[in-house]
Formats: C-alpha cells, structure tokens, sequence
C-alpha cells in the first residue's frame, strides 16, 4: 500500500504513452489513466490514516543501494512520515481531480494520450521527491518535475509563446537548481550523510551563510520567489490542466517542501524575501487582465506566505506545511473553474470581456467552486484559507526576530490586496457586463460533464476536510495576540471588498501602469542578461564552435 501512489502514477504514464495504449485504444487508455490516479488517490488516504492518526512512521528500502563511495551509501528508499502523508494526499487529490478534468478539457486533442502521460509522469516525479529519505533520490525527483514542466509548459508547439514560456522556466529553474546541487554537495562535504535524519541531527554547527543562501536560492526558483518569479506568469501558455497542477500541488510547492525538510538551514533573509514576494505579487496580480495570469500571481503571493513561515521556527514550518495543503486545493479548484468559463467564453482569458455570466453559460457547480475557492483565497473566516493563513500571519507577529515585525505589515498589506484582486475577479466575470456580448444564449455544453463535476466535488471534499489542517497551531497563539491585530486580517478583508467593487465599476481607477507591467522585471532581465547571454553566445560560437572545432576534409582547421 505504501508504494502504490508511486507504483499507479508509473505505469498510468506507461499505458498513456507506450504502445499499450493502441492495443487498449483510446477510450482504454484515459479510464486506465483516471482508475489508477483515483487507486493513488485512495492509497495516500489509507497512507495518511495510519501515518497520521495511527502515528506509524514506514521506511521501506525498495532496490537496495543505489551506489556507493567509500563508506558513503545512497539507497533506493520510500520514507513515510508526517510531512510525506501530508504532501502525498495533497499531491494526488489534486492530480486525480485534474487528470478528469483533462479527459473533458483536452478532449478534441489528437495527442491526449501523450498529454495524459506528460500528467501521470508529472505526479510520479513528484511522488519521488516527496518519498524521498535522502537529498539525492529527491533531486531526482526535483529534476523530473522540472523536465515535465518543460514538456507540458510547451505542449503547444505549434504556438511561439508557448516554447518560449517552456524555454523561460528551465532556463530560470537552470540557475536555482546549480545552487540547489552546490548546496547539497555542502551539506554532504560537512555532515558525511544526504540522510534528511541524519543532516539535521549533526548539521547545526555547519551551518553558514554560503550553505544557506544556496539552498534558499534553490527554492526560490521552483517556488517563484522574487527575483525568480519570471517564468510563473508565462507559464499560464501551458493548457489549463496543467497550470492547475503545477500551480496548486506540485512544481512550486517543491521548494517550499525542501525548504520545510531543511529547516534548520533556515536564514533571517528568508523571512524579507517570503514577505517581499508575497506583497509583490499580490500588486502584479491586481493589475493584471488575463484570468489564469491573476491566479497565478495569487499563488506566487501565497508561496510569499509560506517562505515567511519557514523562517518562523518550528512552529513556522508547520504553520507552512498546512497552508501549503490547503492552498492546493482551493487553488486547483480555482484553475478548473478558471478553464471551465474560459471553454464557455470560447477560448477568450481577458477579464473585461466577460461580464454577465450565467449558470446557463457555465454551470452552476463551477459558479460555486469558483465562489469557495474566492472565499478561502481571501481567508474568509472558518474556511480551510482562514485557519492556515491567520496562522502564519500571527506567528509573524509574535516571533521575536526584528524582520518578523517588518514582515507582519508586508503580509497584512498583501491580504487586503489579495482580497482586492479576488473580489475583483469574481465581479469581472460574473456581475459586471463590459463585453456587450449576450452569454446567455449559449448553453453548457460539456461543462457539464460528469468528469468535470467529479473533479470538482474531490477537491470542495478535500477543501472541507482541511478546513481543521493547523487548528492546533492557533490554541497556542491567539492568547498573546491584541484583539486589534487579531481582527485586523478580517477588517482589510472587507476593505479589499468595497476597492476591488470600486477598481471593477470605475473605468479612471486604473492608474499604475508600472505595476501592470510588473515592475519592469522582464524588460531588465531581457535587455541585460539575456541579451549579453545571447551575445557571448554568438562569439563563442563563432570563434569555438565553428572556428575550432570544425575541420574540413583534409584535416585543417577553419
């Protein structure tokens, strides 16, 4: 049972992409992709029952020692604790909910075999990094993700900006991981073991300012901090399906999951970047007009969230770790009920040109996933976004730690932007009408497909159930902070409410087109480092590649 979230998501991408699936057929292939994802999914349930509640931690060596040098071992291991039951039902929940989501989405694909593998292939890498007992089987999985986000980032082929979004996330995940790797060939240079156990048993006096930059620089890639955020928005390229799997409960939440394992290499500056991040992104996704681009800086904004906590202690990493599980959720939802109207509005992503929509024109079960997934987003009290959110918020203000005062404010101002621009999201497409276009006429078609429906119900169940992830961290805190800073979330909440009603209904609102260009960070990225790359490219080239290395038929060189 302990192997089978591994086991079902390898062979559902060897039936979907090898030649079994013309001997099974179409319709074979995707009910196969869909039993098995749904066995892992139900696996990590069991998995997380006897992990969780039965207090069972499992260590099972799967094919023995990997390689050896001198007395250093590197073995092939599942290791199953509190963290792993938590990240492998987050993983699966969301990757079985999408895999159903895609048979519908993805239908009049001609290659949705290879789509459906590309997915299934995806979670398996995933399901490796987080099994992983050591830091080299987890870079394993770290660069599986990595390649498969390459594949289905790009899927579109036949479209430019789709290759070049592809390109744009390797190559910026490329710099993060080369420190990530330095980091790890650190830790193991000090402690002598890549044992998770074993580091943080004896890496307390080996800890430096080098060993932690790496290793946060590492993450900071993958979890789109800022600096590294570039490549997040154009990910959007990629098919719905797939923003909603690396956005909610996979490719970003991996460097947030590393850092949450490594927490004792944790450094001060991690809480002004998580708080920066967070603020940042929240500005982005306001001014933004494409309905996955807004959802998409929410979730760089999140993960802002979640880096701040790491930063805050013990207390901190776990207060991360239950925000992480309860953002996947309400943000998987949020994604599928994004592509959902985006397939009722006939492709159309710009927000101005909704307007009016109707349950007649997408469904009345996506008007209230995307309602929940809103409301938990904002952290609308007694929702599953309240009790993770507010936890990490208070924290920050009661650790003793001179940043921790700074970062307070930062995340209080992003919650009422995050409040703003979510507000302003759900009035932009369902009660404000700037198109002219009568949606009305248009009936629901196959957003109203059962596959969609139970895409949906799997993740408003797992919303429902980690509404009580992280209670236990509030009993203890709630008592040392004023009712005013307490309540203080709330109030901005509403404040983001009556902006966001303000910025939708008047058309002078829009004044900061430096933030709608996101601070500039493409155009000086472009224009300095990639440009200058490109140029040392040519000459290198020219003067290596074709100048010495290439001889004619006689042997001499040109």
């Amino acid at each position: 049972m302990f192997i089978f979230p591994a086991v079902c998501t390898f062979l559902s991408s060897f039936i979907s992409g090898s030649t079994v699936a013309r001997f099974i057929g179409h319709r074979g292939s995707a009910i196969m992709s869909v039993l098995l994802l749904g066995l892992a999914f139900i696996s990590s349930l069991f998995i997380w029952y006897e992990v969780n509640l039965g207090s069972c931690e499992v260590y099972i060596s799967l094919f023995g020692t990997w390689f050896s040098v001198g007395s250093f071992n590197v073995d092939w291991s599942v290791y199953i604790d509190l963290y792993t039951a938590h990240m492998l039902l987050t993983v699966t929940s969301v990757s079985c909910a999408v895999h159903c989501y895609a048979l519908v989405y993805m239908r009049a694909d001609p290659h949705l075999n290879l789509f459906m593998s590309y997915l299934s292939l995806f979670t398996f890498f995933m399901v490796v990094l987080v099994c992983s007992d050591n830091l080299l089987t987890m870079l394993v999985g770290w660069e599986g993700i990595g390649v498969c986000s390459y594949l289905l980032i790009g899927y579109y082929g036949h479209r430019l900006s789709a290759v070049k979004s592809a390109q744009k996330a390797i190559l910026v995940n490329r710099v993060s991981d080369g420190l990530l790797l330095w980091g790890v060939l650190w830790v193991w240079w000090h402690t002598g073991s890549l044992e998770y156990d074993l580091i943080l048993l004896n890496a307390a006096p080996y800890v430096s300012t080098f060993l932690s930059l790496s290793i946060l620089i590492g993450a900071m890639g993958k979890s789109a901090q800022i600096l590294f955020h570039v490549w997040l928005a154009d990910a959007m390229e990629g098919p719905t399906p797939v923003s909603a799997l690396i956005h909610a409960a996979t490719l970003v939440t991996a460097g947030v999951y590393v850092m949450v394992r490594l927490s004792v290499f944790y450094d001060s500056i991690i809480i002004l970047v998580g708080a920066l991040t967070a603020l940042m992104a929240g500005v982005f996704g306001f001014f933004q007009n494409d309905l996955k681009r807004v959802i998409a800086f929410s979730t760089c904004s999140q993960l802002g969230y979640m880096m701040v906590s790491i930063g805050l202690g013990e207390c901190g990493a776990e207060a991360s770790m239950s925000h992480l599980m309860t953002h996947a959720s309400f943000k998987a939802a949020l994604f599928l009920a994004a592509g959902v109207i985006i397939m009722g509005a006939g492709g159309n992503q710009h927000m101005a040109r909704y307007g009016s929509l109707s349950a007649w024109h997408c469904s009345s079960f996506c008007f209230l996933t995307l309602l929940i997934g809103c409301i938990c987003l904002m952290a609308f009290p007694e929702t599953s976004g309240f009790y993770s959110k507010e936890a990490i918020i208070n924290l920050s203000f009661v650790f003793f730690n001179p940043l921790a005062d700074y970062a307070h404010t930062l995340l209080v101002l992003a919650a009422f932007i995050t409040c703003a621009y979510t507000v302003k999201l759900f009035i932009s497409s369902f009660f404000y009408d700037f198109s002219g276009l009568d949606y009305n006429i248009a009936p629901a078609g196959p957003n109203s497909h059962p596959l969609i429906a139970t895409a949906f119900s799997i993740l408003l169940f797992d919303i429902m159930l980690k509404m009580w992830v992280g209670n236990g961290l509030l009993s203890g805190i709630l008592f040392f902070i004023p009712w005013g800073v307490k309540t203080l979330p709330f109030g901005l909440l509403i404040a983001g409410l009556f902006t966001a009603t303000a910025a939708v209904s008047s058309k002078q609102f829009g004044i900061m087109r430096f933030s709608a260009t996101r601070w500039g960070f493409d155009q000086v990225y472009a224009r300095t480092l990639v440009n200058l790359v490109l140029d040392l490219g040519r000459i290198t080239w020219a003067a290596g590649d074709k100048g010495l290395f290439i001889a004619n038929h006689q042997g001499v060189k040109i």
